[in-house]
């Protein structure tokens, strides 16, 4: 009988060597694709962010054009009081702004009705405070983080809080802040960006004020800074505004020693870009910055050369209405 030939015994396993070599394939494979799904993601946040900022400046265009304006303020004091009435606004610049895009505005409406207060010797019915939706009977200075929500979104249900969705202005110049008439109705004007609720935030330097600031701001694509805006219109501010978390303003009351406001300003540091020492980027319009990934505002100086010189540009991930790339890198 013929003896068939004997096969050699099967592997049990893999030897250490062959598990090794399979753990780094899988291992290199793995780091690539991580790689690969970092950098999407932040190409897609780099992306969102540099269409909320092409959304704003359409909403601001839009602003100016329905309310004849020539700017949107990045400076606010809520109530708008005459001049010469408050220290926050000695010359009454808000409510020459206010004025000139409501021109019909009544003088009720500003100082709206109930029981009468005394302000730095000019008498008020406490009533101004509701219908601007200040939180407090002293007033209050919106930044420019604060003022692109204000004019772009408009007015909102007081009930919903003031992170809840903008519902735009009444077409009554009388009266701009009612919330007669449905969303998107011919009653309203506005909102002029579709601010998602769950990206305003109040930020905790403004609800730290005295009194608190629950005025919010609109996050960034990044999720981790507010979208900053200068103007150069005359707002009180022309492009000199720079944002400090150390700077304060004091508003004395009416009394000997009485303090009506402190406005300290952001928890953050951030100027408006210039491109050389005397000239701002955008000089005749406005500046939206976003801090990018890693949430730190550039010094402000974009230290630009010239055709063909060197370029050292500051701001590193920063993404800006003014610069077609970001803001450490080059336009190529």
């Amino acid at each position: 009988m013929r003896r068939q030939p004997t096969r050699p015994d099967r592997r049990g396993g893999f030897t250490l060597v062959e598990l090794l070599v399979v753990i780094t394939i899988i291992a290199i494979l793995f780091s690539l694709t991580a790689a690969a799904v970092v950098k999407a993601r932040e190409k897609a946040d780099e992306v969102r962010t540099r269409n909320d900022i092409s959304q704003l400046a359409n909403a601001i265009q839009a602003f100016k054009t329905d309310f004849q304006a020539k700017y949107v303020p990045d400076r606010l004091v809520l109530p708008p009081v005459p001049p010469g009435v408050s220290p926050l606004d000695p010359n009454g610049e808000s409510r020459q702004f206010i004025s000139t895009v409501w021109p019909r505005i009544s003088a009720a409406t500003l100082t709206g009705s109930g029981n009468p207060f005394t302000l730095n010797g000019v008498t008020y019915q406490r009533g101004v405070f509701d219908y601007w939706r200040v939180p407090s009977n002293q007033p209050i200075v919106l930044q420019g983080y604060q003022t692109i929500v204000f004019f772009l979104g408009g007015s909102w249900d007081p009930a919903a809080g003031y992170t809840s969705d903008r519902l735009g202005f009444s077409t009554d110049s009388t009266d701009p802040m009612s919330l007669a008439g449905q969303l998107g109705a011919a009653t309203r004007k506005g909102p002029y960006f579709d601010f998602p609720a769950p990206r305003l935030k109040a930020l905790a330097s403004d609800l730290s004020k005295t009194p608190a600031n629950p005025f919010p701001a609109f996050m960034d694509g990044y999720g981790v800074m507010p979208y900053v805006y200068f103007s150069s219109g005359k707002a009180g501010n022309d492009y000199n505004l720079t944002y400090s978390p150390t700077q304060s303003v004091q508003t004395p009351g009416p009394q000997t020693g009485q303090v009506l406001a402190t406005d300290t300003t952001t928890g953050f540091s951030v100027s408006p870009y210039k491109v050389s020492s005397s000239r701002f980027a955008n000089p005749n319009g406005y500046q939206i910055i976003a801090a990018g990934r890693d949430g730190l505002f550039g010094s402000g100086d974009l230290n630009w050369v010239g055709a063909g010189g060197a370029v050292s540009m500051g701001g590193y991930d920063d993404v800006a209405n003014f610069h077609p790339t970001l803001l450490g890198v080059p336009a190529q």
